[in-house]
């Protein structure tokens, strides 16, 4: 037996329904236009890939490349005595 009534339907929640539902949500965004939509899309993967690549570089400005490469100013840190 079945948990749900039959006149209820299953949400698809899997990667690939809400893909779709995306995709047709675009197409009727833009009045059925395909080529339209397609373009809207690709600016849109185009401004993110640009953002993440300004992201990295903020990134990488503000960490000490020496802390990342694990090497540090002699001095900077006190000497472990060495136990015998």
């Amino acid at each position: 037996m079945s948990a749900q009534p039959a006149d209820q339907q299953v949400e698809d929640a899997s990667i690939d329904a809400e893909i779709t539902s995306l995709v047709a949500d675009l197409i009727e965004e833009h009045e059925g236009f395909e080529r339209a939509a397609f373009r809207a899309l690709a600016r849109s993967y185009l401004l993110l890939l640009a953002e993440s690549g300004r992201l990295a570089l903020d990134a990488d400005r503000s960490c000490s490349r020496g802390f990342l490469r694990g090497l540090f100013s002699e001095g900077a840190r006190p000497e472990r005595e060495q136990e015998s």
